[in-house]
């Protein structure tokens, strides 16, 4: 098993190492988070802005070359929704040490990389580069209209928009296009301050990498920043919906989507988390769930059935792709199964296969350096953080009687349909 250490090395700065010398590779993730708030749209663009230049490598070539450079190492910048919160996260996987020519220390070398980034982005006291910010803008416009194009994404963000439109978590991708394109070179760089000043820092280390090492750099890095105050980070959960409402929207599509949102009786992210993942996952986890063996493969209803837990907000959403004439069958069918849950009447085998397949699943988490620090990653607000072979240990302590009260305090919300233009439902 893999050992573990977990310090807060300043203010809102934490930082977990999982020491292997098992990998060939090592893994390093520098997560900020932020409210979703007014900077959303900044933050968007300002991710990606960051991946690609710096101060010192102020061309994508002399980026790309210095990151190549060691030892063809892995880098990306991304932006993520973790519940309410913003997760603006910088990567790296990088050749271990003991693999180099003539034993230079390439993973120093990759986290004075990551902090130099951070510390120098490719702007001075007026603002981001103006061409970069430029392009950086239009490449983000593309990706949030090319949402439109992957119709089983585009379902599940118009569901979240509609069931949480009063929330934080809703967020309305037209509104942030619109937001996107009134942004310029000063406005990332009021973002850039509030990253770091109002951020909560979560670094994440896999490998055989120097925890001494990361600690101390990464302490002068935040060390540095003036009027440093991690802003509160809530996430409202709603535990019950008090109707069901109905959503019906049409787009060009070959297959219509069926999407749902449910209330999962959450009061917060670790509020009965085990046996709702479990439950979850009996109802729409996997080809052993009860969507996937009676709505898909006894009734033929849909082309796919599943459902999965968004534990960070409190609510599961099930996906399904249908013919528009199975529309009814399919949603009175889903809410049948649901009902079979809360009754308890799944079988003895539906619940062991669940909890055999989640164990195998969290048991292999730890295959890889990657796979290790993503893992530890989304723990990164719990009070206890544990392994994946910790994990499967909590799941396979998860019984039937805990499946059956959890189930019943999920309520259905909303139901999404996206069909075809012109079409009528039967």
């Amino acid at each position: 098993m893999n050992s573990k250490s977990y310090t807060e090395i300043a203010k809102g700065v934490k930082l977990l190492c999982v020491n292997s010398n098992k990998f060939k590779t090592n893994c390093i993730k520098v997560d900020f988070y932020l409210p979703i708030n007014e900077q959303f749209p900044a933050l968007n663009v300002l991710a990606s802005l960051m991946g690609h230049t710096s101060k010192r490598y102020n061309t994508v070539k002399a980026f790309n070359s210095k990151v190549e450079g060691m030892y063809d190492a892995c880098f990306d910048a991304s932006i993520a929704t973790v519940g309410e919160k913003v997760r603006m996260r910088f990567s790296m996987e990088v050749l271990d040490d003991k693999f180099t020519l003539d034993g230079n220390l390439i993973s120093e070398e990759a986290v004075d990389f990551l902090v130099d980034i951070l510390t120098n982005p490719n702007c001075d006291e007026n603002g981001f580069d103006e061409e970069f910010t430029a392009r950086e803008i239009r490449f983000t416009l593309e990706n949030i209209e090319a949402l439109k194009n992957d119709k089983r994404a585009y379902s599940v963000a118009r569901l979240r928009q509609l069931m949480c439109e009063d929330e934080p978590y809703g967020i309305d991708h037209e509104k942030l296009a619109e937001n996107v394109k009134k942004l310029d070179s000063k406005a990332l760089l009021i973002a850039y301050k509030k990253m770091l000043t109002d951020s909560t820092v979560v670094i994440t280390a896999c490998g055989s990498i120097n925890g001494e090492m990361l600690a101390n750099k990464f302490k002068d890095f935040v060390n540095n920043i003036e009027n440093r105050s991690p802003a509160k980070l809530e996430t409202i959960f709603v535990t019950k919906a008090d109707e069901i409402r109905y959503f019906t929207e049409e787009m060009e599509v070959n297959q219509a989507k069926l999407v749902m949102g449910l209330r999962a009786g959450m009061n917060n992210a670790n509020d009965n988390y085990f046996p709702l993942r479990v439950m979850t996952d009996i109802f729409g986890g996997g080809p052993y769930s009860r969507l996937f063996l009676n709505v898909r493969e006894k009734m033929s209803l849909c082309y796919y059935c599943g459902a999965r837990l968004v534990r960070e907000k409190g609510i599961i959403i099930i996906q399904s792709g249908i013919e528009e004439e199975n529309y009814e069958k399919a949603v009175n069918e889903i809410f049948n199964q649901l009902d079979i849950m809360k009754k308890g009447e799944f079988t003895e085998e539906d619940f062991n296969s669940s909890i055999i397949s989640l164990c195998d699943a969290f048991k292999g988490v730890e295959d890889s350096p990657v796979g290790i620090c993503n893992f530890y990653s989304s723990q990164d607000f719990d009070d206890e953080i544990v392994s994946g072979p910790e994990f499967a240990e909590k799941i396979s302590q998860v019984t039937r009687e805990q499946v059956i009260e959890v189930a019943k305090k999920v309520s259905i919300d909303s139901v999404y349909l996206l069909k075809g233009e012109g079409a009528e439902n039967e």
